[in-house]
């Protein structure tokens, strides 16, 4: 094994190496994986999944309609694909969920948060209690709502009795998507979520409010695969994680 003068260059040439794909493949070893894509949004996501696993199949969750053109024209160019045109909840039912014009990919059912302190673009309004900073408050925070449904019901339907990989990307929603498997979550193998810190939504995260959802199943951290920095104070914003059932170890 090579010898590196610091912690940090080894951590740097390491990085090159272990990228979030290699990490994933190294998890996940099944040639046909089942997915489940819960925010699955445009279809990016699915895109990864089908070049990194093409035998896969992928279950996406997106309840946003404004980006299911684009999610089912992915979709078509692969074969094991299933769009659910639903968010995914500790309820079945409909679920209150917010539309932003800012992007697809910030909707949610947490609302922006008006007086953030790490949001970029408040930052850089002249004005924030002036016509600029109302005129911002038009564009974000669309109610409306979304049928959703618990994973441990869409499984029983399905007869799905097990999970390869799960992501979650819902935009601080991740605890509520994370309950709903109940005691079915501890046949997932990896779960790779986003979380949140900063003040950008009304609503922040914790690790802890994940993990003392994924610990009782038999999940312990492996990777944080992904690190975004706020250039305004240096702070962390969101990290991706990757959590690994110990039972599959």
């Amino acid at each position: 094994m090579k010898k590196y003068p610091t912690n940090q260059e080894r951590t740097s040439e390491y990085s090159k190496i272990f990228t979030r794909q290699k990490v994933l493949s190294l998890l996940v070893e099944n040639e046909t994986p089942l997915i489940f894509d819960v925010g699955a949004n445009n279809g990016r996501s699915l895109n990864e999944f089908k070049q990194w696993w093409p035998q896969s199949e992928v279950h996406c969750f997106e309840p946003q309609e404004e980006c299911w053109a684009e999610l089912e024209s992915c979709a078509t160019r692969y074969s094991k694909t299933i769009i659910n045109k639903i968010a995914t909840s500790s309820k079945n039912g409909t679920l209150d969920f917010y539309t932003h014009d800012i992007s697809t990919g910030l909707s949610g059912s947490s609302k922006i948060n008006l007086d953030s302190s790490d949001s970029i673009f408040l930052n850089k309004l002249e004005n924030k209690k002036g016509e600029k900073k109302i005129d911002y408050a038009k564009t974000i925070n669309k109610s409306r709502q979304v049928p959703s449904k618990r994973m441990d019901s869409y499984m029983d339907e399905n007869n799905i009795t097990h999970i390869d990989f799960l992501k979650i990307d819902t935009q601080g929603h991740e605890p509520e998507v994370l309950s709903s498997f109940a005691d079915k979550l501890k046949n997932v193998h990896v779960v790779m979520t986003e979380l949140m810190f900063y003040d950008y939504y009304e609503k922040s995260l914790s690790f802890s409010d994940i993990e003392k959802i994924l610990h009782p199943a038999g999940f312990r951290l492996y990777d944080i695969s992904h690190i975004a920095k706020n250039p305004m104070n240096g702070r962390t914003d969101w990290v991706d994680v990757i959590y690994l059932n110990k039972d599959f170890m």
